[in-house]
């Protein structure tokens, strides 16, 4: 956790906008309260949403999404020796995606102001630098993982997680019982999706939802690679 308790801390944020290629800066901010109430950032963010990420966390993230494609191209060619073909497109496809994304040394804390004020320790002190990213409130939720069809898919009232997978050709090696749900503010969660286990979860706009492989179809030494997709997944930064 990039906080400390120090009252007498100091720190450098940087803040990112959508659509804008020129970030803010706020300098000076000791307590977390002062860099959501600044003119800067205060109404013109969704505050569900709204990420502050540590410096070095944010290298060590970026340093695991490495290791994590890396980890994946080597079980995709272990996979196409094995004459496992469709499982090892499955895998590429996967880190095809994973590729794609960008990550950053998220604090999983709440940036809302109200949260702030009203939750006991919730005003952390800041030291260092950070980055804060924006969002205006999204209007789709993402899909991931083993499935065609992968991407943006438009946010509907009261839509379970299932009913966003109608359509979606669950590849080889899919689970097909169950799938991640990773909330704006970073909390991930299995939640069952067959027809024969199926309980109403509602995906909020924002939300990403992962298709992971399903714990038969990968080698013994690769049964953590759901985990490790999911963890990337909530230091995702927001499109």
């Amino acid at each position: 956790m990039g906080f400390v308790a120090s009252a007498a801390a100091d720190s450098r944020v940087t803040v990112y906008f959508p659509g804008q290629s020129r970030p803010a800066v706020i300098t000076g901010a000791s307590h977390l309260e002062q860099v959501a109430l600044n003119p800067v950032l205060a109404g013109h963010t969704w505050w569900p949403g709204t990420i502050i990420a540590e410096k070095m966390a944010t290298a060590v993230e970026q340093e695991r999404q490495r290791q994590l494609l890396a980890r994946l191209s080597t079980l995709s060619g272990e996979l196409r020796r094995d004459n496992d073909l469709d499982l090892a497109a499955s895998v590429d496809r996967v880190r095809g995606q994973l590729s794609a994304i960008k990550v950053t040394g998220r604090q999983f804390v709440s940036m809302d102001p109200d949260v702030i004020r009203l939750e006991p320790g919730a005003d952390y002190a800041l030291s260092g630098d950070y980055t804060v990213y924006a969002l205006a409130k999204p209007s789709s939720v993402r899909l991931f993982g083993v499935l065609t069809g992968t991407g943006s898919e438009p946010y509907q009232v009261g839509k379970d997680v299932s009913d966003y997978l109608v359509g979606h050709e669950r590849l080889s090696g899919a689970d097909k019982s169950v799938a991640w749900l990773i909330t704006p503010d970073g909390r991930a969660r299995s939640v069952p999706v067959a027809y024969w286990n199926r309980r109403h979860n509602e995906a909020l706009p924002g939300s990403v939802i992962y298709v992971g492989f399903s714990s038969w179809s990968l080698p013994g030494d690769y049964r953590d690679v759901n985990d490790q997709i999911v963890t990337l997944l909530t230091h995702r930064i927001p499109d």
